[in-house]
């Protein structure tokens, strides 16, 4: 307890000491536990976790509900841009405020700060963070691991949990990963897959649910079958999880389609429309404005310097659906800046922003945000990985930080 204890820093131990008193100060000087709690919702996630262990009294009023939806509540308000890759034995997780990188675009480069790292000794892919929580994405990946697991991660606090084997005899497993603000309550997708030579087909559809103990997979109808993009990326908005796919069958001739998992009620719906054929690979599903978008480069594949161009994809009405798109053509600087990078789309930055990642670590490491108004674009870099190159790296934006425990 002695080490934990020294782990707390000389400012942490100040606003401790000042936000609580003993009877010798007199019960004037003390001040509500409302307070004490909105003034402690402020700090830093790292700063929460070192807390908890100054007492067993701070570390119960910590977990509880009320603090940590607090805490939540606070931290939406300053969404952070994540990055994770896998180096050493470890999966490393770092974080920087979005808003350093919004308000100064004259910057040209922005530290990140370590957030936590969880041990694992095998490579892995991951799903969207979903309200501060991050899912391990594909079985498949594991399958060649002995003992291999999938796994829920909080980046803000390090802690992981395993989840429970899905009993199939199929070769992949797909995940995904939602939350529900008005249960308050996260749910993983998942399906496995059966692939033939130019035949792909998603089964066996099933949802977990997390914090109800002991962790079970349950079957779900789905009512069309298909089967999941998978270079593309998946979006949660106001508890709706979206997806795109293809019809099953021959990915030649399969029509593509946006699907709906509406994560209280557990139902499947389809948008299904001709356009979407011209969605390219890899397309990025983003919320846009409270919308659904869809980010796609004008040709399939890791966009380079050589790429001339992205669209923009967004659906007004689910229900009907309607939709707009909008093509944009990156200006002569894109090629200079950019060159043999490979990127990927991640998402938009405030409005009109769109920012592009390298699929792989280097040094030094760039980002690149392109206006869509001005149709200007700036190279950032990212600063603080330490001494790692050639390392998958996943980038994530409106991260937010989040003290909850798993369970």
């Amino acid at each position: 307890m002695k080490k934990r204890k020294q782990s707390v820093s000389k400012e942490e131990v100040r606003i401790i000491s000042s936000t609580t008193s003993t009877k010798a100060s007199g019960e004037k000087s003390r001040l509500p536990m409302d307070i004490i709690l909105e003034v402690l919702s402020r700090l830093p996630a790292k700063s929460i976790a070192r807390c908890r262990v100054v007492s067993k009294d701070w570390g119960s009023t910590l977990c509880r509900p009320y603090f940590t939806d607090l805490f939540l509540k606070m931290s939406s308000l300053s969404p952070c841009l994540l990055f994770t890759f896998h180096a050493e034995g470890k999966w490393s997780f770092f974080s920087s405020p979005e808003a350093m990188l919004i308000s100064d675009q004259k910057s040209s480069s922005v530290a990140v700060d370590i957030l936590s790292h969880v041990p694992i000794d095998y490579p892995i892919r991951v799903c969207v963070p979903a309200c501060g929580l991050l899912c391990t994405k594909d079985e498949w990946v594991l399958s060649r691991k002995k003992d291999a697991r999938m796994m829920i991660c909080n980046p803000s606090t390090g802690g992981f949990k395993l989840l429970p084997k899905v009993k199939t005899r199929r070769g992949r497993v797909m995940t995904y990963l939602g939350y529900d603000p008005i249960e308050e309550v996260y749910k993983v997708l998942c399906m496995t897959a059966s692939e033939r030579p130019y035949i792909q087909k998603a089964e066996q559809h099933q949802v977990l649910t997390l914090g109800t103990g002991k962790l079970n997979w349950r079957m779900i109808e789905c009512p069309i079958s298909h089967y999941p993009r998978p270079r593309d990326n998946e979006i949660c908005i106001n508890g709706v999880l979206y997806y795109s796919a293809l019809e099953s069958g021959s990915w030649r001739t399969s029509t593509s389609m946006i699907v709906c998992f509406d994560i209280r009620s557990e139902k499947l719906k389809f948008i299904v429309d001709e356009a979407f054929k011209d969605f390219k690979s890899p397309s990025t599903l983003i919320n846009y404005k409270g919308k659904l978008g869809i980010l796609s480069p004008h040709t399939s594949g890791f966009m380079d310097g050589i790429f001339i161009g992205f669209e923009l994809w967004v659906i007004d009405d689910i229900e009907k659906p309607t939709w707009w798109r909008h093509t944009h053509i990156f200006p002569p600087l894109w090629d200079t800046l950019v060159a043999q990078a490979r990127v990927n789309i991640v998402g938009t930055t405030g409005d009109s922003e769109i920012m592009f990642s390298p699929t792989v670590v280097s040094n030094p490491f760039y980002i690149f945000c392109y206006n869509m108004e001005t149709r200007s674009i700036r190279r950032v870099e990212i600063k603080g990985f330490g001494p790692v190159t050639g390392q998958n790296i996943y980038t994530f934006l409106n991260h937010v930080e989040n003290v909850k425990l798993i369970t």
